[in-house]
């Protein structure tokens, strides 16, 4: 891989990151302020985390970057395979978010937690996700 290809996917890596923790930061806005999230902003803030990673940057991860990388470095194909299956598995992960997300949007309260669940442990799994993609990549 190039250096200039390695700084593509750490850039789009940076702004996802950003991405997550912004909707994380608005989420703990409204909660401190003990009102709803401004709703539209949130869902279109998913959409992009669903349209950008999905049908751009994986991409450019399973075509171009782990294949190169499992070939010049044999010994990281374990955490190469870890990182296509969360790949394979991230699509719908966004989705049951973005799921959950309406849900607390159109039918109140009750669906309140289990959105907050599942969006910290997505966040989480996503930014580790992140976090060994750049060790490999390293």
């Amino acid at each position: 891989m190039t250096p200039r290809t390695l700084e593509i996917i750490r850039d789009e890596h940076q702004a996802l990151a950003a991405m997550l923790r912004s909707l994380s930061m608005l989420l703990a806005l409204a909660r401190r302020h003990a009102a709803l999230p401004d709703f539209d902003v949130l869902r279109a803030m998913m959409f992009y985390i669903d349209e950008f990673p999905e049908r751009l940057h994986h991409p450019k991860e399973s075509n171009l970057l782990f294949p190169r990388v499992a070939k010049a470095v044999p010994q990281v194909m374990g955490t190469v395979d870890r990182l296509e299956r969360d790949h394979m598995h991230s699509e719908r992960s966004v989705r049951d978010v973005q799921h959950l997300l309406l849900s607390w949007e159109l039918l109140g309260e009750s669906r309140h937690q289990a959105f907050t669940d599942a969006f910290k442990q997505y966040v989480d799994a996503y930014l580790e996700h992140m976090r060994l993609e750049e060790e490999v990549i390293l």
